[in-house]
């Protein structure tokens, strides 16, 4: 008799649970900028108080700190074969620029965007992306990891200071 090792397409395995997967901590960030742009980490931390943050109108003008344009076109890529996308909204990917001094290293608008995914659930750093790197960063978060993002009224990614839940496992912009 032998024995048959089934390899799975993990980027198609249907992701079901409401909670992001173990371990969650508590404690959702480091007082430490590990290398975001020095403004988008205090608008990361403004959002998480009820009147903090800016408005979504200014997520579309130039950074006051590095200059950064914030882009809005989500990659087909990142929608493909995913009926269910989650959108990570425009005030995440703003939230998760990193100051470069190149104004075209990162593509458009020298766009280059790092994870706080990982940084707030794991204390990890990684290499700041470019926007099509970035999305298929975050589908591998929300489509095979599990990750969940928390909705608001409209169905798009809240902030967390309008949230409810008092300690939401989900992620928010």
């Amino acid at each position: 008799m032998s024995t048959k090792i089934i390899e799975a397409d993990l980027s198609s395995v249907p992701v079901t649970t409401e909670d992001p997967p173990p371990p969650y901590k508590i404690e959702t960030s480091s007082p430490d900028n590990p290398g975001f742009c020095e403004y988008a980490f205090r608008e990361r931390q403004a959002n998480s108080v009820p009147g903090g943050g800016m408005i979504g109108r200014q997520y579309f003008s130039p950074c006051k700190s590095c200059s950064f344009l914030c882009g809005n076109e989500i990659p087909a890529s990142y929608k493909r074969n995913w009926p269910e996308w989650v959108d990570p909204s425009v005030n995440f990917r703003w939230e998760s620029h990193v100051a470069s001094t190149e104004p075209m290293l990162g593509g458009l608008h020298g766009e280059l965007l790092g994870c706080w995914i990982c940084w707030e659930y794991d204390q990890n750093w990684v290499k700041p992306m470019v926007p099509q790197d970035w999305y298929e960063h975050m589908r591998h978060h929300f489509k095979v990891d599990g990750y969940r993002i928390c909705k608001g009224k409209k169905g798009a990614m809240q902030r967390r200071r309008n949230c409810g839940a008092r300690h939401c496992p989900k992620i928010h912009s």
